[in-house]
Order: structure tokens, then C-alpha cells, then sequence
């Protein structure tokens, strides 16, 4: 329940009108609390003001999410990233799969006040096969 909420409450912060395009939470995904609040401590530590970050999972695979968000934004081509029809970053133990999706019509991420970052598996303290939903909101 606390979860439903906080992504109710994070998808209405993220809806501000005159801003960024709305994040809809992938179907199933949840919150993963202490990742997302690793990030904003993060964040907050590299004294990034004004970005606020949610990280949400899912078992589904990495192909299905990501197609998902593009359809929703505008891929951006992150270098030696796979993006949606790439080849995954070779590992020894794993296959890294990550895709950006720009969803506010900015030109890169840098300048996007609203992006998503698609990513399996989901690199946290732990390697965890899962796929990760990044959300990026920037004031």
C-alpha cells in the first residue's frame, strides 16, 4: 500500500502541469524503497539540488519494459549503452542491458527535465536480476 502510494504521489509531482511529460509507472513495476532512497542521498551528497529520483523494479524482461518507455519518449543514444535493439555490455557475470528514454522533448539528457533509464540487471549493492526503472525529474 505504501508503495501505491508513493508512486501515486510521485506520478503527481511528476504530472506538474507547464513541465516535463508524465511518467506512467510500467504495469506491475514497484518501488523499490532503499534503492531510491540510496539515490536521493546520492544526490543530495554530489549536492544535486533540485533532482529527485525514484527506482522501480520488475521481473518482466528487458525488451518488453523498454519498449514500453519508447513508446512514451524519445530514446536517447547513450554511448555504449544498448538501447532497445543493441547488444548488451559483455561482463563476466552478467549481460548489461540499459536504454534512456527522454520524455519531455529535450535534446539530451542534460538538458531533460524528465527521463526514464531502463536497465537489466539492476546494479545496486547487489547484482539482482531484475529490471530497474530509473526516473529522473529535474526542477
Amino acid at each position: 500500500m505504501r508503495q501505491t502510494l508513493y508512486a501515486l504521489a510521485l506520478s503527481c509531482i511528476l504530472a506538474l502541469p507547464g513541465q516535463a511529460a508524465e511518467f506512467v509507472l510500467y504495469p506491475g513495476a514497484t518501488l523499490d524503497e532503499a534503492a531510491t532512497k540510496e539515490a536521493m542521498e546520492a544526490a543530495a551528497a554530489a549536492k544535486m539540488t533540485g533532482v529527485k529520483t525514484a527506482i522501480y523494479t520488475t521481473s518482466d524482461a528487458f525488451a518488453k519494459v523498454a519498449k514500453f518507455y519508447q513508446g512514451m519518449g524519445t530514446e536517447y543514444a547513450m554511448p555504449r549503452a544498448s538501447g532497445v535493439s543493441g547488444q548488451p555490455k559483455k561482463s563476466a557475470e552478467y549481460d548489461l542491458w540499459e536504454a534512456y528514454f527522454i520524455l519531455d522533448g529535450a535534446k539530451g539528457l542534460a538538458s531533460s527535465k524528465r527521463w526514464v533509464k531502463v536497465q537489466r540487471p539492476y546494479i545496486g549493492e547487489a547484482v539482482q536480476d531484475v529490471t530497474a526503472i530509473v526516473v529522473t525529474e529535474k526542477k
